[in-house]
């Protein structure tokens, strides 16, 4: 067949007698249990192992449908021979196992029809889109990679060569660009029900606006959503009764029924919600941690003749320890529920084709669509055990074309949003750093804390100073003109300010938290002298950017976005105390950051490099 990701043949033999594909080496075949990711049985613990033929050099090609595979070098031919001496049973074992030398998909259709007695279940999967419908670039600057429509591209691909697919997303659907928010996420969630998703987990950033916006994509999915770790107005996921109450969308899990065999998916959301948003944001739900939840959904899961369970969780690895934090439970729950056969991972933006993690095979596609995600499950039809797992991630870049439909559904939308992008704000001009001398304020900062105050005092209020950090401490702002678009380079994020008073002594330690949790933020409006290095950095001096000393019973009022507030995700936990304490007067504002930085351009249209952050510096 000229789509099986291998050379174009699969050859049809007689029942009894079997062929792999030609570009498969007789020692690849022999050698693969050894040399796979495949993991066969839903308990294994055993490491992937390196045989002799893993030793070979392997080379990245692109099959004509733009999937990557790896080829062995020596390009050897089989001539076609037939292994008489297998049993069916014996063969689809090592079939099963030698599928990621020569492409995952062809491999499962390839084993179903070889062998009737198996049943292969394949789990779609994207996670952390963003609301990244279009290519964007990686972190690395990569451009033309990634987006909903590309992804959508290889997901019809899989659905073409094998019908028996279940379509997930792991969390964080639409916040991230202009046209997620302008349409307050409803085009993502009108592409996922056009694209017939089975179900989606709430990630954290599904609520950057609030409960209303939320409850409006609930609405509007006509696919259940997945969190078996929240309480919702008091209930747990499932219990609510009303069908006009959004909430009652959200299910702790989803079982699906594919040829006999039961898949269940169990949803989970990061338990670190309130470690980054305000209450009102959150009214009503709780996020606890989820291995209570996850225990009580296996039950009910199998209860219900679940044959395999499957975890989505927006959560995933520390990218550097590959460990957890308060948000993030993939180890603790692995090794608590070591018999799940797959977890789905998303949050930290990784991309992760295939790892074991406590005899759970673990996998992570990406964000943005820079990848999308392929779990095989492969169960013997007759027990319904399942016999293999195995896992892969496609990239997408640009050998991969945009799905039409897709582009034609969001063609209005996405115009739309282009135009307001393209707006001219004004003219910066002089270029802005985002490197400084330590304790000092880049210019980028600089720029961003002027625009808080300036917006805040034309509201009426009396501002003393502003606490930010940077978003990108890479790339430098070009001097020249600019658009909405360069400000969302510059603050990627939709937070909203808030505002505290707080003592000398207090700014004091919020200012040395920010140095001991090596997380940059400057404080504009002040003079501040420390003395030390990293963590052992301390405040030596403090005084209004006039040089003018604080008085020791003043509070003075200061300006933060809300992420920061509530401890920048646990980093500044002293903070989120102090602001806890009514005594501060912490209010929000509906105000959000980049909207005041592109006020700031429209406002001054011509904008020089702030000096004093106290007052304006424009032409």
């Amino acid at each position: 067949r000229s789509d099986n990701g291998c050379d174009g043949r699969i050859v049809t033999i007689d029942v009894g007698e079997v062929l792999v594909p030609s570009t498969c080496l007789y020692r690849q075949v022999v050698a693969a249990t050894a040399s796979t990711t495949s993991v066969a049985g839903s308990g294994s613990t055993a490491a992937p192992r390196q045989s002799e033929a893993a030793t070979v050099r392997k080379e990245k090609a692109h099959s004509a449908t733009g999937r990557d595979f790896s080829v062995a070098a020596e390009r050897n031919i089989w001539d076609n021979q037939r292994v008489k001496s297998w049993s069916r049973r014996a063969f689809l074992q090592t079939l099963g196992q030698t599928s990621a030398l020569c492409g995952v998909p062809a491999m499962a259709r390839a084993s179903q029809l070889l062998h009737s007695d198996t049943v292969t279940v394949s789990i779609l999967h994207t996670t952390d889109l963003h609301g990244h419908i279009l290519p964007t670039s990686d972190y690395d600057g990569t451009p033309d990679v990634g987006g909903l429509a590309r992804c959508v591209t290889q997901i019809r691909r899989w659905r073409r060569n094998h019908r028996n697919t279940i379509l997930v997303d792991v969390g964080d659907v639409y916040q991230g660009t202009d046209v997620g928010l302008r349409s307050q996420g409803h085009l993502m969630i009108d592409l996922f029900n056009h694209l017939r998703y089975d179900a989606w987990v709430i990630g954290n950033h599904e609520f950057d606006w609030g409960m209303e916006p939320f409850r409006r994509a609930l609405q509007a999915s006509r696919m259940p959503v997945l969190a078996a770790n929240t309480r919702l107005e008091g209930k747990a996921p499932g219990e609510i009764s009303d069908p006009k109450n959004p909430l009652a969308r959200v299910l702790p899990y989803i079982i699906k029924e594919i040829e006999g065999i039961r898949v269940a998916i169990v949803g989970l959301t990061t338990p670190g919600m309130p470690f980054w948003f305000r209450p009102e944001y959150l009214s009503g739900l709780d996020f606890p941690h989820p291995a209570e939840a996850v225990r009580r959904a296996m039950i009910k899961a199998r209860g219900e003749g679940a044959n395999a369970i499957v975890l989505a969780g927006h959560m995933g690895l520390k990218m550097r320890s590959g460990g957890d934090d308060f948000a993030n439970n993939v180890m603790s729950l692995t090794a608590e529920f070591p018999d799940a056969a797959v977890f789905l991972a998303g949050h930290t933006h990784q991309n992760i084709p295939s790892r074991l993690t406590n005899g759970v095979l673990l996998t992570q596609a990406n964000h943005y669509g820079i990848h999308v995600g392929r779990v095989d499950l492969v169960f013997d039809r007759t027990s319904k055990r399942l016999l293999h797992r195995q896992t892969q991630c496609e990239w997408m870049g640009n050998h991969i074309p945009l799905d039409h439909i897709v582009m034609s559904r969001a063609k209005t939308e996405l115009a739309e949003s282009n135009a307001i992008l393209a707006t001219p704000i004004g003219e910066l001009a002089e270029a802005l750093s985002v490197r400084a001398r330590d304790a000092e304020p880049t210019d980028v900062e600089r720029l961003i804390g002027a625009s808080i105050m300036e917006c805040l005092r034309d509201r009426g209020m009396k501002i003393d100073g502003a606490l930010h950090g940077l978003f990108d401490d890479t790339n430098d702002v070009p001097a020249g003109p600019k658009t909405v678009n360069d400000v969302w380079g510059i603050i990627p994020y939709e937070n909203f300010l808030v505002t505290a008073e707080l003592t000398r002594e207090e700014i004091q330690a919020v200012m040395e938290e920010t140095y001991a949790s090596q997380e940059r933020r400057s404080l504009l409006g002040f003079n501040v002298r420390t003395a030390g290095e990293g963590m052992e950095r301390k405040v030596t001096a403090l005084t209004l950017s006039d040089g003018t000393p604080l008085e020791r019973d003043r509070r003075y009022v200061i300006a933060l976005n809300t992420f920061d507030s509530r401890s920048a995700g646990h980093r500044f936990m002293k903070l989120r105390a102090l602001l806890e304490n009514s005594a501060t007067q912490c209010r929000p504002h509906d105000v959000q950051t980049r909207d005041a930085v592109i006020d700031y351009f429209r406002r001054h249209q011509v904008v020089h490099k702030v000096m004093a952050p106290s007052l304006p510096a424009a032409a």
